[in-house]
């Protein structure tokens, strides 16, 4: 062979492989960037959940601190009515004495010599002894009523402080979440531009209702048997039977696939509409009998799917891009 016919093989060889990859590397990028917006949206949704739990933790934690300031609050109105009733009680015990035995102690012997008579003396005894009981039991009762309460308030105060260290924490934790949760927004957010960038450098035409499409030059279709055209009166079929939009399904397959049924993106998700295979086998689907990559089956399935309102929850933002314009 000469040097001029293995230069111009070498040529061909070449220009097939440069018309062969891009596709398949743009569709590989955009799907490594979807994989990425849906690992942070479940990121986000994760740190949404952390957020209500953590303002829960929170909120409780206030309730405590809230609780325990009340109770201190009440168990120093309880001392200081502690401290009068003392101050009542030995005031009116003092009187007592005074007004009963004129300013003199009143013992038995007192009561013996006053008595007309025995029963008498054995009734000034009684009285003696009562009186001498129930002035020990009232001051007895407040002071102990007046120790106990202040024992409580030592113990409150170290409530209160572990209440107050608690909130600070939860306080801390709260914000700490929604500082993360509000990094991973940014991030989601610039991911999502950089899907709608790649998905409108791979835009397709869109397609005239019960029209054709038109497939790309070069054919496109690699070895799925032809190009992306080729798709579009099926895709027309199988939404219309299942009320959703063909246009919408159409350029969702662009954006998934390029129109390449035996695509494989990152992290094993296969065909058209990108399929993972746990997904695809799912008892919502009557068509999963089909290989993955089946490109009629995946039409079908992906209809119906619309059609039960999957759309966001699989393609998102894929799907929110392909079907703003229906």
């Amino acid at each position: 062979m000469s040097v001029a016919l293995v230069g111009l093989a070498l040529l061909a060889v070449l220009a097939l492989a440069a018309a062969a990859v891009p596709a398949s590397a743009r569709t590989g990028g955009l799907q490594g960037v979807r994989a990425k917006a849906k690992a942070l949206a479940t990121n986000v949704a994760a740190l949404d959940a952390q957020i209500d739990a953590a303002v829960q933790r929170c909120t409780r934690a206030t309730d405590s601190l809230v609780a325990v300031r009340r109770e201190i609050s009440g168990n120093k109105r309880l001392q200081t009515l502690a401290l009068r009733e003392l101050d009542v009680a030995r005031a009116t015990l003092v009187a007592r004495a005074v007004a009963l035995y004129k300013h003199d102690d009143v013992t038995a012997l007192d009561a013996m010599f006053s008595a007309d008579d025995f029963g008498d003396l054995v009734s000034r005894l009684t009285m003696v002894q009562s009186i001498a009981r129930g002035d020990r039991d009232v001051l007895r009762t407040v002071e102990r009523t007046k120790r106990e309460l202040a024992d409580r308030a030592v113990s409150l105060v170290a409530d209160e402080r572990t209440a107050r260290k608690l909130v600070v924490q939860r306080d801390a934790e709260l914000k700490s979440i929604k500082a993360q949760l509000g990094d991973r927004q940014a991030m989601l957010a610039g991911v999502r531009q950089e899907i709608g960038d790649l998905a409108a450098k791979q835009k397709p035409a869109t397609p005239t209702p019960g029209g054709t499409v038109k497939p790309p030059s070069g054919g496109g279709g690699g070895d799925d048997g032809g190009g992306q055209g080729q798709w579009w009166p099926l895709i027309q079929q199988a939404a219309g039977a299942n009320g959703v939009s063909a246009r919408g399904m159409y350029r969702l397959m662009m954006i998934e696939s390029g129109g390449y049924a035996s695509i494989v993106g990152p992290s094993g998700y296969y065909g058209l509409f990108q399929y993972h295979s746990a997904t695809w086998e799912g008892s919502w689907n009557p068509y999963r009998s089909a290989g993955i990559t089946d490109g009629a089956a995946q039409i079908h399935a992906t209809a119906l799917a619309l059609k039960m309102g999957y759309g966001h929850a699989w393609w998102d933002p894929s799907y929110s891009w392909a079907f703003s314009g229906r």
